[in-house]
């Protein structure tokens, strides 16, 4: 049985396990509550100089909230059987708490967005076969001087159930594949270089196209250049201002309990950045990785404007957290597993590129500048501070072409002034997976950013 084929079964026993813990609430007395079940299974095929191996693996399970005068609570179990329900039922009503406010949101604001239907599962052997003609186009690509030390080809389905006690029930499934690349330059200086990919419809993947991208990147390393410390401009890979973005996500979503911190990083004008970057968190999204009807709370999937062109717009906010902070509540809930509440997060962030220009104009608008092409280590953003930090490889460019490679370049300022100094956005965006979320992002161009020897 398939990934896809595995979820749709289980979706039946959701139902059956939500009809468990609905009744169990009901008896209880419970005026307000929501269920919300889960399940996800995933296969990968996983590609080693040792052999190969098929690992399956997958987790089904419930959680529970309820609101009323005696407070909130709230409680999980797995499983897929009565007793799921039942303790996390029983869990639920156990840990009742006072709460300063109703943290389910009102039945008025609820509802679905039509979203695209999940791809199918791919065909039987397609896991092995994406492995193995990754690892064939690495070494026709780079002439033998490269190897793949790890290939992980995977493809995940999951459906989840989302009832509230007022008659709202929403449900969706969902499949993704992507590919996880390591490659090695067998102790000639090109170190090692991973690679994630998302694969969006299975059956138009090509292998060697994903194998190039990443190979092309290492080819470019050589013999490290001598460094001119300074201001200069520096072109940021769109893997690298993913993992930059990510880490400025306590900008584009509420943290409870905490001031908004774009403020004194906003200009007279109100402006965050420049008008070169807009960003949306777009839920719905027809080409983005995760789609969904509803946020993690039910109300209705939206692409949510954060930057508008320089200018902060709105951010990313569960309902408990858009009262409590004033914020408009657009559907920013993440619920990432049964086990979790609904919290602010993003989910597809994505930098607006109709404005952006091609890859050859982009090296075109710089003389001198500096092209960061991966990170050693991660993002630093400190924003009490308003300074950010980037330890990253790269390569010095004049007039468009490479002049010298550096293994570690330091990248560090002020985050406003990067923010207002990012001149251009690329075409060439792609989805990238972060710790907060994926993010689809092209090459940046920003001005004038301080330069040193990392270390």
């Amino acid at each position: 049985m398939g990934a896809m084929d595995h979820a749709e079964d289980l979706a039946g026993r959701l139902e059956a396990m939500a009809a468990t813990a609905r009744e169990l609430l009901n008896r209880a007395g419970v005026e307000r509550w929501e269920i919300f079940a889960k399940t996800s299974v995933t296969v990968t095929s996983l590609h080693l100089r040792s052999g190969n191996t098929l690992i399956r693996t997958g987790e089904t399970g419930i959680g529970v909230r309820v609101s009323g005068e005696g407070g909130a609570g709230f409680g999980a179990a797995s499983g897929v059987e009565p007793v799921a329900a039942r303790l996390a039922v029983e869990s639920c009503l156990a840990n009742r708490h006072p709460a300063p406010s109703d943290p389910i949101p009102p039945h008025r604001m609820l509802g679905t967005t039509q979203v695209p239907e999940p791809a199918p599962a791919p065909a039987r052997g397609w896991l092995h076969h994406v492995g193995a003609e990754t690892a064939a186009a690495v070494r026709v690509r780079s002439s033998g001087v490269l190897r793949t030390s790890r290939i992980a080809v995977r493809h995940g389905s999951w459906a989840w159930l989302l009832l509230r006690s007022e008659g709202f029930t929403a449900s969706h499934r969902g499949a993704s594949s992507s590919l996880d690349l390591e490659v090695s330059g067998g102790g000639n200086g090109h170190g090692t270089w991973r690679s994630w990919r998302w694969i969006a419809d299975p059956a138009d993947f090509d292998p060697e196209r994903a194998a190039t991208s990443l190979v092309d990147r290492m080819l470019l390393t050589g013999p490290a250049a001598p460094l001119r410390p300074g201001l200069h401009d520096v072109l940021l890979h769109g893997e690298v201002a993913a993992h930059l973005l990510a880490a400025m996500e306590p900008l584009l979503a509420v943290r409870p309990g905490q001031p908004d911190p774009t403020e004194p990083l906003v200009d007279r004008n109100g402006h965050l950045a420049s008008t070169a970057l807009t960003l949306v968190d777009d839920r719905p999204g027809l080409k983005a990785p995760v789609s969904s009807p509803c946020d993690g709370e039910g109300l209705p999937a939206r692409k949510i404007t954060l930057i508008d062109r320089g200018i902060p717009r709105h951010r990313a906010a569960c309902w408990r957290d858009a009262v409590e902070a004033g914020e408009a509540p657009l559907g920013g809930a993440v619920r990432w597993s049964y086990r979790d509440l609904p919290a602010s997060g993003l989910v597809n962030l994505a930098v607006d590129t109709s404005g952006g220009l091609p890859p050859a104009r982009l090296l075109g608008q710089v003389e001198r500048a500096y092209y960061l092409l991966r990170l050693v280590a991660p993002v630093e953003v400190d924003l009490p501070a308003g300074r950010y930090r980037l330890l990253a490889s790269g390569l010095a460019m004049r007039s468009g072409r490479p002049e010298g490679w550096h293994p570690v370049l330091e990248v560090s300022g002020e985050l406003g002034k990067l923010l207002k100094r990012l001149d251009a956005v690329g075409t060439d965006s792609r989805w990238y997976q972060t710790a907060a979320g994926f993010v689809a992002v092209p090459t940046l161009l920003a001005r004038r950013q301080r330069i040193s020897e990392g270390g």
